[in-house]
């Protein structure tokens, strides 16, 4: 399974409540309209709430200073061949050129960025957690720069066997009803899609970190351990991503398409 990871942020000349209500009424019916083609079989948007105060809380307590996104697009494909297979179709190809063109009503190409990823799982509780509207769940983002002169796949394995072990010993003391660490992969994919985007740079970053918060946990002091957690995670962060230029923000998430996926054995160690 693989998912594409699609940070937005709107033109200058469309106010944010426009571009979440155009994204969510226009754009997302046209993205199911080509799934099929596209081979798309789950699609979330996850719309920003700058002034929420979880998450104004939680830039301060990571100290992060980049700029928040105005919004999150992930789609996920079953493999990777899925994705290229149906982009070779005279109708993938239309299908993406058509999304294209409506992205460029809305969005500021340049100063967006995307790439695709798979996710490593860290506290991951049975079932579904979906920040709807309506429910008092938030999904919390952390888009980070790759700290200035670091391997990218040895940030990944800190990322993953360091930071990661690091939440899962504090998960009881932490606010996280979910935590999955969404590392970037397949980059040949990406460079594809950027290239259809005129303006999109390639934004070094090693992914993203998603949690799930349910506000009436954060309205609770924290105690002792939590602090003593995020003091440390906090400070870990730093060993291996830019925070100066790193983002932090929640959203509301609306999910569009979520189709089941299957994806086939994984070969063995003789294969």
């Amino acid at each position: 399974m693989i998912r594409l990871c699609y940070y937005l942020r709107r033109k200058p000349e469309v106010s944010l409540e426009d571009f979440q209500d155009q994204w969510l009424r226009s754009h997302a019916p046209l993205v199911a309209r080509h799934a099929s083609a596209l081979r798309i079989r789950r699609y979330i948007q996850s719309h920003t709430r700058p002034e929420d105060p979880v998450g104004q809380a939680l830039q301060q307590t990571y100290g992060v200073g980049g700029e928040p996104y105005d919004g999150v697009a992930e789609l996920w494909w079953k493999s990777p061949r899925d994705l290229e297979e149906a982009t070779k179709t005279p109708e993938g190809q239309a299908a993406a050129r058509e999304l294209v063109e409506d992205e460029r009503r809305i969005l500021d190409f340049s100063r967006s960025a995307l790439w695709f990823a798979v996710d490593m799982p860290q506290i991951s509780p049975p079932g579904r957690v979906i920040a709807r509207e309506e429910t008092t769940l938030l999904k919390g983002f952390y888009v980070g720069r790759l700290a200035r002169g670091l391997d990218p796949e040895r940030a990944k394995s800190h990322w993953l066997s360091v930071h990661g072990a690091l939440a899962r010993q504090y998960e009881q003391f932490l606010p996280f009803e979910r935590y999955i660490q969404v590392h970037r992969a397949h980059d040949e994919l990406a460079v594809v899609q950027r290239a259809a985007r005129e303006g999109m740079g390639d934004f070094p970053s090693i992914g993203h970190a998603e949690t799930w918060i349910d506000r009436r946990v954060m309205d609770t002091p924290p105690g002792p351990e939590a602090q003593e957690a995020f003091a440390l995670l906090v400070q870990d962060i730093g060993s291996f991503v830019d925070t100066s230029a790193s983002s932090m923000f929640v959203a509301k998430e609306h999910v569009i398409l979520d189709e089941k996926i299957f994806t086939p054995p994984l070969p063995t160690p003789a294969d």
